[in-house]
């Protein structure tokens, strides 16, 4: 048995928890990043302030992540947790965040994101990585929490 999460509850997951699973898509893809036919995705660690998601990508140049990302109208992230089994899923457009912007985006991180080892070839030098700041813009926010229906006609 499902009911939805109402809004407080929904911001109130996403401030509790660091960590999710990012989709990019163009519209035909659900829990992956696409291109296409091609679907791919991760789980990402991030920051969120009521208005956006933050993430920082840690990427080099033939980042399979930055591919996908560049061929992305929509990205889906989601997040759940077991105790209290719930989930959020929040759609919506995922830019590069602005310069001016990055100050806000390391303090949202900062406060919530779970960081966790860098998903990077260790053979490489941080100087062949990139890390920039990324943010995915609400369009839709839903959310649900899952009742374990004996429980529930005990309570009735």
């Amino acid at each position: 048995m499902t009911s939805e999460l109402e809004r407080p509850a929904v911001d109130q997951l996403l401030r509790a928890n660091g960590t999710g699973v990012l989709a990019l898509t163009n519209g035909t893809g659900v829990l992956a990043l696409t291109n296409g036919p091609d679907a791919y995705s991760f789980p990402e660690s991030f920051g969120y302030d009521g208005e956006a998601l933050y993430f920082q990508f840690v990427y080099d140049e033939d980042s399979k992540k930055m591919a996908f990302l560049e061929t992305t109208d929509t990205a889906s992230f989601t997040v759940y947790t077991t105790d209290p089994p719930e989930s959020v899923i929040v759609t919506g457009p995922i830019e590069k965040v602005p310069e001016a912007d990055r100050t806000v985006a390391a303090a949202v991180i900062a406060e919530n994101a779970e960081i966790p080892t860098l998903n990077t070839d260790p053979e490489k030098h941080p100087r062949e990585l990139t890390f920039d700041f990324y943010r995915l813009l609400p369009r839709e926010l839903s959310g649900r929490v899952f009742r374990d229906i004996a429980s529930s006609q005990t309570r009735s």
